[in-house]
Protein backbone atom coordinates (compact mmCIF):
# COMPACT_ATOMS: atom_id res chain seq x y z
CA UNK A 1 0.00 0.00 0.00
CA UNK A 2 1.32 3.46 -0.22
CA UNK A 3 2.29 5.72 1.86
CA UNK A 4 1.98 9.54 2.28
CA UNK A 5 2.02 12.12 4.86
CA UNK A 6 -0.86 13.96 6.72
CA UNK A 7 -1.98 16.23 9.42
CA UNK A 8 -4.06 14.08 11.66
CA UNK A 9 -6.85 14.60 14.49
CA UNK A 10 -5.65 11.28 16.18
CA UNK A 11 -7.23 10.87 19.24
CA UNK A 12 -10.03 12.58 21.14
CA UNK A 13 -7.94 15.03 22.78
CA UNK A 14 -6.51 19.16 22.06
CA UNK A 15 -3.80 19.06 19.27
CA UNK A 16 -2.64 17.23 15.99
CA UNK A 17 -0.13 15.22 14.79
CA UNK A 18 1.79 14.51 11.20
CA UNK A 19 1.52 10.51 10.34
CA UNK A 20 2.29 8.19 7.64
CA UNK A 21 -1.07 6.88 6.50
CA UNK A 22 -1.91 5.03 3.56
CA UNK A 23 -2.83 7.09 0.38
CA UNK A 24 -6.59 6.87 0.09
CA UNK A 25 -8.08 5.03 -2.85
CA UNK A 26 -10.61 5.99 -5.54
CA UNK A 27 -14.00 4.27 -5.49
CA UNK A 28 -16.15 4.36 -8.50
CA UNK A 29 -17.52 7.39 -8.57
CA UNK A 30 -14.36 9.01 -6.88
CA UNK A 31 -11.37 10.80 -8.09
CA UNK A 32 -7.90 10.50 -6.47
CA UNK A 33 -5.69 14.19 -6.50
CA UNK A 34 -2.33 14.82 -5.62
CA UNK A 35 -3.24 18.32 -3.09
CA UNK A 36 -1.20 21.22 -4.25
CA UNK A 37 -2.01 23.58 -1.46
CA UNK A 38 -4.44 23.67 1.50
CA UNK A 39 -5.43 26.58 3.46
CA UNK A 40 -6.81 26.34 7.34
CA UNK A 41 -10.45 27.22 7.83
CA UNK A 42 -11.87 28.25 11.24
CA UNK A 43 -13.36 24.95 11.75
CA UNK A 44 -10.25 23.32 11.41
CA UNK A 45 -8.85 25.65 14.36
CA UNK A 46 -12.24 23.75 16.51
CA UNK A 47 -10.96 20.61 16.01
CA UNK A 48 -7.13 21.14 16.59
CA UNK A 49 -8.32 23.06 19.97
CA UNK A 50 -11.07 20.09 20.38
CA UNK A 51 -13.86 22.67 21.76
CA UNK A 52 -17.47 20.81 22.29
CA UNK A 53 -18.55 21.46 18.84
CA UNK A 54 -15.42 19.43 17.35
CA UNK A 55 -16.10 16.71 19.44
CA UNK A 56 -19.95 16.51 18.44
CA UNK A 57 -18.72 15.91 14.68
CA UNK A 58 -15.32 14.28 14.41
CA UNK A 59 -14.62 10.90 15.53
CA UNK A 60 -10.77 10.46 15.52
CA UNK A 61 -8.66 8.95 14.32
CA UNK A 62 -8.82 11.18 10.56
CA UNK A 63 -7.15 13.26 8.48
CA UNK A 64 -8.73 16.44 8.46
CA UNK A 65 -8.81 19.49 6.00
CA UNK A 66 -11.47 20.73 3.35
CA UNK A 67 -9.93 23.49 1.72
CA UNK A 68 -7.58 22.62 -1.42
CA UNK A 69 -6.52 22.69 -4.56
CA UNK A 70 -5.27 19.20 -6.38
CA UNK A 71 -4.06 17.39 -9.85
CA UNK A 72 -5.83 14.36 -10.58
CA UNK A 73 -4.32 11.44 -10.60
CA UNK A 74 -6.74 8.57 -10.95
CA UNK A 75 -10.36 8.12 -11.57
CA UNK A 76 -12.89 5.60 -10.78
CA UNK A 77 -14.39 3.59 -13.47
CA UNK A 78 -17.66 5.46 -13.66
CA UNK A 79 -15.70 8.86 -13.67
CA UNK A 80 -16.46 10.67 -17.19
CA UNK A 81 -16.19 14.26 -16.75
CA UNK A 82 -12.23 14.39 -15.19
CA UNK A 83 -8.97 12.71 -16.37
CA UNK A 84 -5.50 12.63 -14.65
CA UNK A 85 -3.61 15.84 -15.18
CA UNK A 86 -7.04 17.82 -14.69
CA UNK A 87 -6.67 20.73 -11.75
CA UNK A 88 -9.89 20.87 -9.45
CA UNK A 89 -11.00 22.66 -6.69
CA UNK A 90 -13.23 20.11 -4.53
CA UNK A 91 -16.78 21.14 -2.63
CA UNK A 92 -16.12 20.23 0.65
CA UNK A 93 -20.02 19.49 0.97
CA UNK A 94 -20.42 15.94 -0.14
CA UNK A 95 -24.27 15.34 -0.66
CA UNK A 96 -26.32 12.30 -0.40
CA UNK A 97 -27.81 13.17 -4.27
CA UNK A 98 -31.56 11.11 -3.69
CA UNK A 99 -33.34 13.67 -0.62
CA UNK A 100 -35.27 16.27 -0.92
CA UNK A 101 -33.08 18.78 -0.74
CA UNK A 102 -30.37 17.58 -2.99
CA UNK A 103 -33.33 16.29 -5.86
CA UNK A 104 -34.67 20.04 -5.71
CA UNK A 105 -31.34 21.91 -6.45
CA UNK A 106 -30.14 22.83 -2.51
CA UNK A 107 -27.46 20.12 -2.43
CA UNK A 108 -25.66 22.59 0.05
CA UNK A 109 -28.43 21.58 2.81
CA UNK A 110 -28.45 18.03 2.09
CA UNK A 111 -30.39 16.11 4.56
CA UNK A 112 -27.61 13.76 4.98
CA UNK A 113 -24.68 15.96 4.31
CA UNK A 114 -21.13 14.95 4.93
CA UNK A 115 -17.52 17.17 5.31
CA UNK A 116 -14.74 16.75 3.70
CA UNK A 117 -12.09 16.19 6.73
CA UNK A 118 -15.08 15.93 9.56
CA UNK A 119 -16.88 12.68 8.07
CA UNK A 120 -14.19 12.02 5.71
CA UNK A 121 -10.36 11.71 5.41
CA UNK A 122 -9.66 15.12 4.29
CA UNK A 123 -6.96 17.42 2.72
CA UNK A 124 -4.03 17.98 5.07
CA UNK A 125 -2.05 15.35 3.24
CA UNK A 126 0.14 14.75 0.18
CA UNK A 127 -3.33 12.95 -1.27
CA UNK A 128 -6.71 13.48 -1.03
CA UNK A 129 -9.90 11.03 -2.65
CA UNK A 130 -13.71 13.34 -3.38
CA UNK A 131 -16.74 12.24 -4.90
CA UNK A 132 -16.49 13.54 -8.98
CA UNK A 133 -19.60 15.43 -8.02
CA UNK A 134 -18.02 17.48 -5.58
CA UNK A 135 -14.30 18.54 -7.76
CA UNK A 136 -14.21 22.12 -9.51
CA UNK A 137 -12.52 21.76 -12.49
CA UNK A 138 -10.11 24.88 -13.40
CA UNK A 139 -7.96 26.04 -15.91
CA UNK A 140 -4.07 24.97 -14.85
CA UNK A 141 -3.24 28.93 -15.60
CA UNK A 142 -4.54 29.54 -11.90
CA UNK A 143 -2.10 29.39 -9.32
CA UNK A 144 -2.80 26.74 -6.68
CA UNK A 145 -2.73 29.06 -3.97
CA UNK A 146 -6.20 31.09 -5.45
CA UNK A 147 -7.72 27.41 -6.11
CA UNK A 148 -7.60 26.49 -2.62
CA UNK A 149 -9.25 29.63 -2.02
CA UNK A 150 -12.35 29.15 -4.19
CA UNK A 151 -13.87 26.26 -1.45
CA UNK A 152 -13.88 29.10 1.26
CA UNK A 153 -14.12 32.28 -0.66
CA UNK A 154 -17.29 30.51 -2.47
CA UNK A 155 -18.85 31.35 0.93
CA UNK A 156 -18.50 35.56 0.56
CA UNK A 157 -19.74 34.68 -3.06
CA UNK A 158 -23.12 33.04 -2.20
CA UNK A 159 -24.34 35.45 0.70
CA UNK A 160 -23.19 39.25 -1.72
CA UNK A 161 -24.84 37.07 -4.86
CA UNK A 162 -28.08 36.19 -2.41
CA UNK A 163 -28.58 39.49 -1.48
CA UNK A 164 -28.55 41.40 -4.45
CA UNK A 165 -26.15 44.13 -3.05
CA UNK A 166 -25.52 46.43 -7.27
CA UNK A 167 -25.91 50.16 -6.32
CA UNK A 168 -26.36 48.94 -2.56
CA UNK A 169 -24.51 50.27 0.49
CA UNK A 170 -23.20 47.39 2.66
CA UNK A 171 -21.82 46.80 6.14
CA UNK A 172 -19.44 43.84 6.81
CA UNK A 173 -19.60 42.54 10.62
CA UNK A 174 -16.81 41.14 11.25
CA UNK A 175 -13.75 40.82 9.06
CA UNK A 176 -12.35 37.17 9.40
CA UNK A 177 -10.97 35.50 5.99
CA UNK A 178 -15.26 35.08 5.15
CA UNK A 179 -16.29 38.61 6.08
CA UNK A 180 -12.72 39.46 4.14
CA UNK A 181 -14.04 37.65 1.03
CA UNK A 182 -17.53 38.94 1.49
CA UNK A 183 -16.19 42.79 1.31
CA UNK A 184 -14.28 41.82 -2.26
CA UNK A 185 -17.17 40.37 -3.37
CA UNK A 186 -19.06 43.34 -2.79
CA UNK A 187 -16.74 45.07 -4.51
CA UNK A 188 -17.01 42.93 -7.57
CA UNK A 189 -20.82 42.92 -7.68
CA UNK A 190 -20.91 46.66 -7.73
CA UNK A 191 -21.78 47.58 -3.91
CA UNK A 192 -22.40 51.57 -4.41
CA UNK A 193 -20.70 51.80 -0.45
CA UNK A 194 -18.83 49.12 1.20
CA UNK A 195 -18.24 49.76 5.78
CA UNK A 196 -15.83 46.94 7.39
CA UNK A 197 -16.51 46.35 10.92
CA UNK A 198 -14.60 44.24 13.17
CA UNK A 199 -12.45 44.66 16.67
CA UNK A 200 -9.11 43.74 15.19
CA UNK A 201 -6.70 46.94 13.79
CA UNK A 202 -4.97 44.10 11.38
CA UNK A 203 -8.22 42.83 10.11
CA UNK A 204 -9.61 46.10 9.29
CA UNK A 205 -6.31 47.16 7.68
CA UNK A 206 -6.83 43.90 5.12
CA UNK A 207 -10.71 44.84 4.74
CA UNK A 208 -9.29 48.48 2.94
CA UNK A 209 -6.68 46.07 0.33
CA UNK A 210 -10.16 43.92 0.03
CA UNK A 211 -12.24 46.97 -1.27
CA UNK A 212 -13.57 48.34 2.08
CA UNK A 213 -14.26 52.27 1.40
CA UNK A 214 -14.32 52.75 5.01
CA UNK A 215 -13.48 50.98 8.31
CA UNK A 216 -14.84 51.13 12.13
CA UNK A 217 -14.05 50.07 15.15
CA UNK A 218 -16.28 47.20 16.21
CA UNK A 219 -16.85 48.62 20.03
CA UNK A 220 -17.08 52.57 19.27
CA UNK A 221 -20.00 53.75 21.08
CA UNK A 222 -21.40 55.59 18.66
CA UNK A 223 -20.95 52.38 15.60
CA UNK A 224 -24.66 52.12 14.25
CA UNK A 225 -24.99 56.11 14.09
CA UNK A 226 -22.33 56.69 12.46
CA UNK A 227 -23.27 53.83 9.98
CA UNK A 228 -27.08 54.93 9.88
CA UNK A 229 -25.47 58.45 8.77
CA UNK A 230 -23.35 57.07 6.47
CA UNK A 231 -26.61 55.26 4.94
CA UNK A 232 -27.71 58.75 4.46
CA UNK A 233 -29.56 58.56 7.84
CA UNK A 234 -31.46 55.39 7.04
CA UNK A 235 -29.12 53.35 7.59
CA UNK A 236 -27.47 50.54 5.40
CA UNK A 237 -28.92 48.83 2.60
CA UNK A 238 -27.22 45.06 3.41
CA UNK A 239 -25.84 44.00 6.82
CA UNK A 240 -23.73 41.11 6.58
CA UNK A 241 -23.12 39.39 10.04
CA UNK A 242 -20.28 37.36 9.61
CA UNK A 243 -19.45 37.09 13.30
CA UNK A 244 -21.47 35.42 15.23
CA UNK A 245 -21.08 37.65 18.45
CA UNK A 246 -24.26 39.15 19.81
CA UNK A 247 -23.21 42.30 20.05
CA UNK A 248 -22.32 42.63 16.55
CA UNK A 249 -25.49 40.74 15.75
CA UNK A 250 -27.12 44.05 17.79
CA UNK A 251 -25.49 46.24 16.25
CA UNK A 252 -25.92 44.99 12.30
CA UNK A 253 -29.68 45.22 13.60
CA UNK A 254 -29.39 48.77 14.52
CA UNK A 255 -27.54 49.72 11.44
CA UNK A 256 -30.07 48.44 9.34
CA UNK A 257 -32.64 50.58 7.57
CA UNK A 258 -36.27 49.53 7.29
CA UNK A 259 -37.26 46.99 4.29
CA UNK A 260 -33.40 46.52 4.27
CA UNK A 261 -31.47 42.70 4.37
CA UNK A 262 -29.66 41.19 6.83
CA UNK A 263 -27.36 38.00 5.80
CA UNK A 264 -26.49 36.00 8.83
CA UNK A 265 -23.72 33.53 8.30
CA UNK A 266 -21.54 33.95 11.49
CA UNK A 267 -21.93 30.92 13.97
CA UNK A 268 -22.94 32.29 17.41
CA UNK A 269 -21.65 30.02 20.85
CA UNK A 270 -25.11 30.21 22.25
CA UNK A 271 -28.59 31.67 21.50
CA UNK A 272 -28.87 34.98 20.25
CA UNK A 273 -32.31 37.26 21.61
CA UNK A 274 -33.78 39.00 19.25
CA UNK A 275 -36.98 41.52 19.54
CA UNK A 276 -38.65 40.25 16.49
CA UNK A 277 -41.50 42.44 16.20
CA UNK A 278 -39.57 46.07 15.46
CA UNK A 279 -35.82 44.63 14.54
CA UNK A 280 -38.34 42.65 12.12
CA UNK A 281 -41.54 42.58 11.50
CA UNK A 282 -42.76 46.12 11.91
CA UNK A 283 -39.43 47.42 10.01
CA UNK A 284 -40.02 45.18 7.35
CA UNK A 285 -36.65 43.13 6.91
CA UNK A 286 -35.61 40.00 5.74
CA UNK A 287 -33.07 38.12 7.23
CA UNK A 288 -31.09 35.30 4.76
CA UNK A 289 -29.70 32.81 6.32
CA UNK A 290 -26.15 31.32 4.85
CA UNK A 291 -23.99 28.33 4.91
CA UNK A 292 -21.74 26.85 2.32
CA UNK A 293 -21.86 27.19 -1.51
CA UNK A 294 -24.93 26.50 -3.80
CA UNK A 295 -23.70 23.50 -6.12
CA UNK A 296 -22.68 24.77 -8.56
CA UNK A 297 -24.48 28.22 -9.29
CA UNK A 298 -21.86 29.88 -6.17
CA UNK A 299 -19.05 28.26 -8.38
CA UNK A 300 -20.01 29.59 -12.20
CA UNK A 301 -20.19 32.55 -10.55
CA UNK A 302 -17.00 32.85 -8.37
CA UNK A 303 -15.17 31.54 -11.46
CA UNK A 304 -16.89 34.32 -13.77
CA UNK A 305 -15.50 37.26 -11.38
CA UNK A 306 -12.18 35.68 -11.27
CA UNK A 307 -12.10 35.42 -15.05
CA UNK A 308 -13.28 39.16 -15.56
CA UNK A 309 -10.29 40.27 -12.80
CA UNK A 310 -12.98 41.35 -10.42
CA UNK A 311 -12.19 39.32 -8.16
CA UNK A 312 -8.76 38.10 -6.47
CA UNK A 313 -8.49 36.78 -3.12
CA UNK A 314 -4.55 36.71 -3.21
CA UNK A 315 -3.95 39.76 -0.84
CA UNK A 316 -5.66 37.48 2.17
CA UNK A 317 -2.66 35.03 2.40
CA UNK A 318 -0.39 36.31 4.51
CA UNK A 319 0.88 33.16 5.62
CA UNK A 320 2.94 29.82 3.77
CA UNK A 321 3.62 26.85 5.42
CA UNK A 322 5.19 23.13 4.20
CA UNK A 323 2.86 20.57 5.70
CA UNK A 324 5.36 19.91 8.24
CA UNK A 325 5.15 23.14 10.21
CA UNK A 326 1.49 22.97 10.59
CA UNK A 327 1.77 23.49 14.45
CA UNK A 328 3.17 27.23 13.56
CA UNK A 329 0.09 28.15 10.98
CA UNK A 330 -1.88 26.56 14.05
CA UNK A 331 -0.33 28.84 16.43
CA UNK A 332 -0.12 32.19 13.94
CA UNK A 333 -4.01 31.79 13.02
CA UNK A 334 -4.31 31.42 17.09
CA UNK A 335 -2.81 34.91 17.78
CA UNK A 336 -4.96 37.74 17.79
CA UNK A 337 -2.26 40.11 17.37
CA UNK A 338 -0.25 37.95 14.58
CA UNK A 339 -1.81 39.95 11.39
CA UNK A 340 -2.77 36.54 9.78
CA UNK A 341 -5.37 36.66 7.15
CA UNK A 342 -5.32 33.06 5.34
CA UNK A 343 -2.65 30.50 6.02
CA UNK A 344 -1.72 27.72 3.53
CA UNK A 345 -0.08 24.34 3.58
CA UNK A 346 2.05 23.30 1.06
CA UNK A 347 2.33 19.58 0.94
Amino acid sequence: MRKMKAVMKAVAAPGLSLAEVDVPEAGPDDVLARVLAASICGTDLHIYNWDAWAQSQVKPPIVIGHECAGEVMEVGANVRRLKPGDRVAFESHIPCGSCYQCRNDMRHICDHLKILGLHRPGCFAEYVSMPEVCAWKVPASVPPEVVTLMEPMGNGVHAVHAADVRGKSVAVFGCGPTGLFAIACARAMEASAIFAVDIDRHRLELARVMGAGEVAEGADPDLTGWLVRRGGGYGVDVAFEMSGNPAAIRNAFGALKKGGTLVAFGIPSRPVEIEWSNELILKGRRVLGIVGRRMFETWETMQRLMDSGRLDPRPIITHRYPLADFETAFRALSERNSACGKALLLP
